[in-house]
């Protein structure tokens, strides 16, 4: 650990930061100073961007309990440990730009989260139990291999915005017109054939972003307010 780090973490624990910005400090592994003692039990936001971390530690939420939002953008992160889901504050966590294969289930514990960025990963699904997360709000997956979204979507009841862009969908999940609070759905650059009929009766959805699937034909007249992009 270099010594600005050293003293970045330091003066930190000793005036109880809530915010601590670790951002493009070439780490490629998570720093032990981190979770040596209580000293960061008050933070509540951790931002490491842009690094290249691999893993993070199983006792994240044990050292750091109060945290409620955490970004690890751009790092190098295969998998993440089954304890984040102890982290019973946290409301938003950016994992975008990893090299995420798999989603633990436990991120379904996650009750107080409001924000799941997962775009540009390797995900080739989704645990069901992202459908325990009726506090979220914003859910990115785009750019990764998804060729279908769970069913238990739809228990996600507080979701406005949507996005699936370059994935491997072929339809639409019809549970998705049950989601009464989603504003915005984005599913460009997919395999789309279709649009569930039921989707454009939803007062709240005002933004179906499906441009770049080639197959996707006959949309409903009611809808036609509604989508941006329907080119091949």
């Amino acid at each position: 650990m270099t010594s600005e780090l050293h003293e970045t973490i330091s003066m930190a624990k000793q005036e109880r930061h809530k915010n601590l910005f670790l951002n493009y400090k070439n780490l490629n592994m998570f720093p032990v100073e981190l979770l040596k003692d209580e000293g960061l039990r008050f933070l509540e936001r951790l931002y490491m961007k842009r690094n290249s971390l691999t893993t993070l530690p199983d006792s994240l939420a044990q050292k750091l309990p109060n945290l409620i939002e955490l970004y690890l953008h751009s790092n190098n992160i295969v998998v993440i440990p089954k304890a984040i889901g102890n982290l019973a504050r946290l409301q938003s966590l950016d994992l975008s730009n990893n090299a995420l294969q798999l989603l633990c289930p436990e991120v379904g514990r996650l009750r107080s989260l409001r924000h799941l960025r997962l775009s540009n990963n390797q995900l080739k699904n989704l645990p069901s139990e992202i459908g325990d997360l009726q506090d979220l709000e914003t859910l990115d997956v785009s750019m990764n291999q998804l060729m279908s979204l769970p069913d238990s979507l739809h228990r996600c009841v507080s979701l406005q915005n949507l996005t699936v862009d370059h994935n491997l969908l072929s339809h639409v999940p019809r549970q998705l017109c049950w989601l009464h609070c989603l504003n915005q759905l984005s599913m460009a650059a997919n395999r789309l054939t279709f649009l569930p009929l039921d989707l454009g009766r939803s007062r709240e959805l005002q933004f179906v972003f499906v441009d770049n699937n080639t197959d996707l034909k006959g949309l409903p007249s009611y809808m036609y307010n509604k989508v941006i992009g329907c080119s091949g």
